[in-house]
């Protein structure tokens, strides 16, 4: 299945033309030159978001989602679960975030309706949220910064996330194994957002990818 979802992505995108929330903004932005930038910001654009409920103490709930995504459902609140490109965020006891590789999103979303029986709900949020990426050796001072919460690695380790205020934005913040931090945030924010980052690592050094 992941290689149909391959294919109809790539189909996907020669025929529609899409810039992600951030296209502009980074092309624009004057960065810090060198590798040596205490910051570095990467977006991965137009990434495919779908929301899931469902009941974890259901067995076949937890099966069949399973068998679609090729992965077992985190079901502690604040854990995730990844397998190649597709990443799952336990937000609720109910509650969980996938994201997946970009136009496969609406596939996925069939498989899991056709797989999935009882009180169960597939809703495609991809339009409205993007995922940008913060590294570098000054990324946990910014974090600092940015919210209340304690990303401290003592008790936000890998694998972790949290849904937080960041920057006075709402924000789903994520430790990757590789101690970078996924920020998961509303399209409309993604200008804001950028623009605090930039501001609130001038001291460290900043670069922008996309």
């Amino acid at each position: 299945m992941s290689e149909a979802l391959r294919e109809k992505s790539s189909e996907s995108e020669m025929a529609v033309r899409r810039e992600s929330p951030l296209h502009y903004v980074i092309q624009a932005q004057s960065s810090a030159e060198g590798a040596d930038c205490g910051v570095l910001l990467k977006e991965f654009p137009l990434k495919g978001h779908l929301s899931l409920r469902g009941n974890p103490d259901n067995e076949l709930f937890l099966r069949g989602t399973e068998e679609v995504l090729g992965l077992a459902l985190p079901t502690k609140i604040g854990e995730s679960a990844a397998s190649g490109e597709t990443q799952v965020y336990c937000l609720s006891p109910n509650e969980w975030l996938l994201v997946v590789v970009g136009g496969t999103e609406a596939e996925l979303e069939r498989c899991l309706r056709e797989s999935l029986n009882g009180h169960f709900a597939v809703v495609d949020l991809s339009g409205g949220q993007t995922l940008m990426n913060l590294s570098g050796k000054d990324v946990l001072p910014l974090l600092q910064k940015s919210s209340g919460y304690d990303f401290h690695p003592s008790h936000f380790g890998a694998g972790r996330c949290v849904q937080t205020t960041f920057a006075k934005a709402g924000a789903l913040v994520c430790k990757k194994d590789d101690g970078s931090f996924d920020l998961v945030i509303r399209r409309s924010f993604a200008d804001y957002l950028f623009k605090w980052i930039a501001d609130a690592s001038a001291e460290y050094g900043f670069r922008a990818e996309s």
